[in-house]
């Protein structure tokens, strides 16, 4: 029998499927997974046949709702749905390398074309003609970037513009008698009111950003005009100007002004107050930061400031659902991958309390109404990631062009991390030996990470 390996704990699919989940650490044993099957069009004529479904925790809320309503739309099918903990990316190559992978999976931002390159998921581009399945229901950038080598490997479960917004503690601004922001704010909007609303010896910041990886250093040098990488993903931009500027500004705030939290901000350091602002956030991070906020102040959220050259600073993200190649229920998977990226699953998505809240990729779901009548939040505040999707189109969706995004995304880290921590300051030097190191990557073979 298959095994569906999870890294740092699991639940099982029946306790999944039922929508209880446990702690337990084992082995998560799958009924039904690649290679197993009875048969390409079993379930859909008579026969009952079981079909394994993963994703990450943040989607278990809206999906196990979601198994619910297929088990009961789909009596031949029983689809078995598990959510792995962990750290998602690893936990998919470590399954991926021991051929346990599901029959259908969720995958998380820049994970499917290692899977692609690596033979792991299948193009649909077949399916989808057979089927004549209209892909103008997602957004063109969520489709494009699903490409590779001109094949469609997953259609876009969830999908943002990101790194792109700014949260902000209403009381703090009142009590500093700092107007609040506004999508109209200027950086050094920004910096003046972190100057103020910074408490040194209480160790309180006014300012904190998301830092350190491949989609923060994108969004952050975009902003700056800059950009991490050249559009097709073959060469490094971090010996250009505008990329040392954007390292420069960053830096200034941690380490000379001492106004930005020493540390890649998260939802728990708004919501003690650590922060009075959290920048270059998603939209979808909303429900964690109502979670570690509760009732301790009032906050709102708007655009981040664009950059000096009025460019805002964002990176696309789409995570698909896709098809395991080894699957032996093509047609029933097929259909659990429609029904995971339709209408009602992204509406779901967006409507979680738990886990993210980012929403379905469709141009019928970032303004649906159940949406922005959310009580959770303030209409104004669901508006502006519906509003932002116009921009979608513009905002490019870059992966480095020979899909080593592990061994990129670790070059990233490790020189923003040293900047983070002042181990090296951003200069031409600095900057040039990033560059040197990230092309190195970029130059590596093909590859699967």
């Amino acid at each position: 029998m298959n095994r569906v390996v999870p890294v740092g704990g699991g639940l099982t699919r029946r306790s999944m499927a039922m929508g209880a989940a446990t702690g337990s650490a084992a082995l998560l044993t799958a009924c039904s997974l690649p290679g197993s099957g009875a048969g390409e069009r079993a379930g859909l004529t008579g026969e009952t046949v079981r079909v394994s479904f993963i994703s990450r925790t943040a989607e278990q809320e809206a999906f196990t709702k979601r198994t619910a309503d297929f088990n009961e739309q789909h009596p031949r099918i029983i689809l078995e749905y598990t959510a792995l903990p962990g750290d998602y990316p690893a936990v998919i190559r470590t399954n991926a390398a021991a051929g346990t992978l599901a029959d259908v999976l969720y995958l998380q931002n820049l994970v499917f074309q290692g899977l692609a390159v690596s033979g792991d998921i299948q193009p649909l581009d077949a399916l989808v003609k057979r089927d004549r399945i209209n892909l103008k229901q997602w957004y063109d950038s969520g489709i494009t970037g699903l490409k590779l080598d001109n094949k469609l490997f997953g259609l876009p479960a969830r999908g943002q513009i990101q790194n792109c917004y700014l949260y902000y503690n209403k009381d703090a601004f009142q009590r500093a008698g700092i107007k609040e922001p506004d999508d109209n704010w200027k950086l050094d909007d920004l910096v003046n009111a972190a100057d103020r609303l910074t408490s040194r010896g209480e160790n309180r910041f006014g300012y904190g950003t998301q830092w350190g990886t491949y989609q923060n250093a994108t969004a952050a040098l975009r902003r700056w005009g800059g950009d991490l990488l050249t559009l097709d993903g073959k060469k490094s931009m971090v010996d250009r100007p505008e990329a040392l500027q954007a390292t420069q500004w960053h830096w200034e705030l941690w380490h000379r002004k001492q106004i930005m939290l020493p540390k890649s901000v998260a939802p728990a350091d708004f919501g003690s107050g650590a922060v009075a602002m959290a920048g270059q956030m998603l939209a979808g991070a909303r429900g964690n930061v109502r979670t570690a906020v509760k009732d301790a102040f009032r906050w709102g959220m708007v655009m981040m400031p664009k950059g000096p050259t009025g460019q805002i600073g964002a990176d696309t993200s789409i995570a698909p659902v896709s098809l395991n190649t080894r699957t032996k229920l093509v047609d029933q998977g097929w259909l659990v991958v429609q029904w995971f990226t339709d209408r009602e699953a992204g509406v779901a998505l967006g409507l979680q309390q738990t886990g993210s809240n980012t929403p379905g990729m469709r141009k019928d779901v970032y303004c649906d109404e159940r949406l922005l009548n959310d009580p959770n939040y303030s209409r104004e505040i669901l508006e502006r990631p519906c509003k932002a999707m116009e921009t979608a189109g513009s905002v490019p969706y870059t992966v480095p062009a020979n899909y080593r995004q592990v061994e990129v995304n670790a070059v990233v880290k490790q020189h923003n991390d040293a900047f983070l921590k002042n181990e090296a300051v951003p200069n031409p030097s600095t900057m040039r030996a990033f560059h040197q190191e990230l092309q190195a990557a970029l130059d590596l073979s093909r590859g699967g990470g």
